[in-house]
């Protein structure tokens, strides 16, 4: 995790984890899923759907509901069925 801070122009880049760089932009392959998530998403909106995660707080339990555009539950689907459309696989 990184965060970047100056008022004046200036960037203070700091690190959050094991300490180790940063890097200006991501590995390839992260930028590839990206791509692939982004891709994902859209063809998910095109359909008039979207994902929307919840974590259960007390035992970490993701919930993930397949809405319409307003916000209305369609379905409940796996965090592993989530990932899935998330690497580009569609939604059954």
């Amino acid at each position: 995790m990184s965060f970047e801070s100056g008022g004046n122009g200036s960037t203070e880049r700091t690190t959050a984890g094991a300490g180790a760089p940063v890097p200006p932009t991501p590995p390839p392959e992260v930028a590839q899923a990206i791509s692939v998530a982004s891709h994902a998403y859209e063809e998910l909106t095109a359909t008039g759907q979207q994902l929307h995660f919840e974590v259960d707080d007390p035992d970490g339990t993701v919930a993930v509901e397949v809405q319409d555009l307003a916000g209305n539950q369609l379905s409940t689907i796996s965090a592993s069925e989530a990932l899935r459309i998330a690497g580009g696989e569609p939604l059954n």
